[in-house]
């Protein structure tokens, strides 16, 4: 039986009452709904890795689960919860009906046609789509063959309305060392910033971007643009999308009253199509005929948002877009997120403009600035170990000061080690994992500090059956004075790179303290 939210619940079919889980009274409601849905949540952790939905078993299954000793903890999560799942299915003819929030993260089009097709592989039939109602929602609605329906409502805003409702969210990159536990990753997006098609601006830095947002008047001559007042556009305050505009970009400076606010993406691109003086942050999937800026970081480094610079997670208003679980996640939700997450939406996805949520193998030309900042400073070890090797997209970060893998990372870690065996079979590639860090403490700390992280995944990595060659911590790019606390939080990861050469490990440094310098024991590293 399926979690009611009250005992006020209807059926949607027949408009029957609906019990919660128990007797009844609700004595008992909270044992079991709360056991079924922490065993949902578990599962949906592990979606975007591939894992399949329903368990089935059979020896060789029972096997593994007395076997997970050897597991890492988010497989181990994953086992237990499909063993919960198994023993307590929802009930045989109960409708699964949910709502999703946060249509307007891909549009009513893109949403509307990927539920459509979730329905479908479900193997409903009669799928049908109402029109938005004065809300901008939409009902989905679908039959099994033996009649059961199913209504799913899709609504334009960007937050739940109720504690069981999903959403799609769009979440920074760098507000935590990575997902939460309860959000499915389905795909990478960053904030473009747009100007007239005719305007000759063709960069702007974030210090200037602060300025424009914070209501400080700049003539457009000091851009590059044409003379005149510019006038900024942004989406309005209840958007997820101005949500990362104050955490990327202002900070703790206060938003500017005369900030043109709109209810929606294709609004505020109308409007910056509409005037050459405008300027305006609007995810890259929305752009349409403007033009798009490239972006200077805190450190100097100019950023044009490709596919590849967004899917590496590099250009510095990128973006996640996830799927936000709700405690008592219906079985329907769950599996949607699954969906989201695999080959098909994500084809979609891509198509609509998306970078893709599964690791991919990019040239690290593409994924690189357009020019980099005076003050980086690369590694010389890291120049010569990813010399002429592709990166592999799909962020692992850490908690400041840590080089500790949580759940989550495990569960990064466990999808990204399916992708590399996938794209690498058969091949005599090099895999090299090299670990950054811009912590507190000096350069000896901080290159201690990367190489810890290095292992940590490297042994994630070859529990998961991926045979690592090179393992390396190279420290920071850039004096922490130089970066912004974004640049910092994006620098507590470890990268995962892919050559065709047979890269040798290099030898150990001893770090001078003090001076900044590393002392190579046995010579410097090499690519042969």
């Amino acid at each position: 039986m399926l979690p009611c939210p009250d005992q006020d619940t209807r059926c949607p079919t027949c408009g029957a009452a609906l019990l919660p889980i128990g007797d009844g009274t609700g004595a008992g409601k909270g044992a079991g709904a709360a056991r079924w849905a922490a065993s949902s949540l578990a599962v949906a952790l592990a979606l975007g890795a591939g894992w399949n939905w329903w368990p089935h078993s059979t020896p060789e299954a029972e096997q593994s689960v007395g076997a997970a000793a050897g597991m890492s903890p988010a497989a181990l999560a994953v086992a237990q919860a499909a063993s919960a799942l198994e023993s307590e299915p929802p009930g045989v003819g109960t409708p699964n009906v949910f709502a999703l929030h946060g249509m307007d993260v891909l549009g009513p089009v893109l949403s509307g046609e990927l539920m459509e097709t979730f329905l479908t592989q479900e193997g409903h039939v009669e799928v049908h789509r109402s029109p938005p109602d004065p809300r901008g929602a939409v009902l989905v609605s679908a039959r099994r063959p033996g009649g059961l329906r199913q209504d799913i409502r899709l609504a334009f805003d960007g937050g739940s309305a109720a504690p069981n409702d999903a959403s799609l969210r769009r979440v920074s990159s760098t507000s935590g060392a990575d997902l939460k536990d309860n959000q499915v990753l389905v795909g990478m997006d960053a904030l473009a910033v747009i100007v007239h098609p005719g305007n000759p601006m063709d960069r702007v830095s974030l210090a200037q971007l602060r300025e424009l947002l914070s209501g400080r008047v700049v003539d457009g001559t000091r851009l590059g643009g044409p003379a005149g007042p510019v006038r900024v556009n942004v989406r309005n305050e209840a958007s997820d999308s101005w949500n990362l505009v104050w955490h990327q970009v202002l900070g703790d400076a206060s938003a500017g009253a005369d900030l043109q606010r709109h209810a929606s993406d294709a609004a505020l691109v109308a409007a910056v199509g509409a005037d050459e003086h405008a300027l305006g942050l609007v995810p890259l999937s929305a752009v349409g005929a403007a033009k798009v800026l490239a972006v200077v970081d805190s450190i100097g480094s100019v950023w044009q948002p490709t596919p590849e610079s967004v899917a590496t997670e590099r250009y510095p208003l990128t973006h996640r877009l996830v799927m936000q679980m709700p405690v008592a996640s219906s079985p329907v939700a769950l599996r949607y997120a699954q969906f989201l997450a695999g080959p098909v939406a994500q084809t979609k996805l891509r198509s609509s403009g998306l970078a893709s949520a599964l690791p991919v193998l990019v040239d690290q030309t593409n994924a690189g600035p357009l020019t980099a900042g005076a003050a980086v400073k690369l590694p010389k070890d890291y120049v010569a170990l990813t010399r002429g090797a592709q990166l592999m997209t799909g962020r692992i970060g850490f908690a400041a000061e840590s080089a500790d893998l949580d759940a989550v990372a495990h569960v990064d870690v466990d999808r990204l080690a399916r992708q590399l065996k996938e794209q690498t079979a058969g091949k005599p590639v090099s895999v090299v994992v090299v670990g950054v860090a811009n912590d507190p403490g000096g350069f000896c700390a901080n290159r201690a500090l990367s190489d810890r992280r290095a292992a940590s995944v490297a042994d994630a990595l070859t529990a998961q059956g991926v045979q690592v060659r090179v393992v390396r911590g190279v420290g920071r790019f850039a004096p922490a004075p130089a970066t912004g606390a974004d640049d910092v939080a994006r620098d507590r990861r470890v990268e995962v790179w892919v050559s065709d050469a047979a890269v040798r490990q290099p030898a150990p440094f001893k770090c001078i303290s003090g001076t900044g310098q590393v002392a190579m024991v046995g010579g410097a590293a090499s690519a042969p």
